[in-house]
């Protein structure tokens, strides 16, 4: 794939793998069409090539050449694999920063049980009734449930399983 490679980045330059599409000016695409189509690429989901023209301060009189390039440089086809791209990194990045954000709920949890158990330590057990002891159970579980989230796995309708409640109303039937 030849060409000449966009100046602006887009993640995947500085890595040693083939160009992308999107990328690199194709080999029978000029200069002027390529810089053409990068404006038009980052204009993101809701391009247009009037839009383009518009937002870029480009003379609508190119409007005619910017139609032709884009359709025998395929355009719309490289532009939607750029937007692919943007969104599987996006998508990188979100997972990554729950990943970080669960590793520091976790680590406050666990700070939370060390304070805890500290506390667990000084009191006298004389003084430390039954509902105080069970409240107290209760509340790191809970804590610790909604930190790794089995609260939610809990709350999901399990497919395929069939649950039967027996009330009240139905004693003595």
């Amino acid at each position: 794939m030849g060409g000449q490679v966009a100046d602006l980045p887009t993640g995947n330059l500085g890595e040693h793998a083939e160009p992308k599409c999107w990328e690199t000016r194709l080999p029978e695409e000029s200069p002027k069409a390529f810089k053409a189509f990068c404006l038009f690429r980052n204009m993101g989901y809701k391009r247009s090539i009037k839009a383009c023209l518009e937002l870029n301060d480009v003379d609508p009189k190119k409007y005619g050449s910017w139609s032709r390039y884009a359709r025998l440089f395929n355009w719309k086809e490289r532009a939607a694999k750029y937007d692919e791209y943007v969104a599987k990194e996006i998508e990188k990045e979100l997972i990554a920063e729950r990943v970080e954000r669960k590793r520091r709920q976790m680590e406050m949890l666990n700070d939370f049980d060390g304070l805890v158990a500290k506390r667990i330590k000084t009191l006298n057990p004389d003084d430390l009734d039954a509902d105080g002891a069970m409240d107290l159970l209760e509340r790191s579980a809970k804590l610790d449930s909604f930190i790794t989230g089995a609260d939610k796995e809990a709350a999901k309708p399990v497919q395929n399983e069939l649950a039967i409640s027996f009330v009240d109303s139905f004693k003595g039937v």
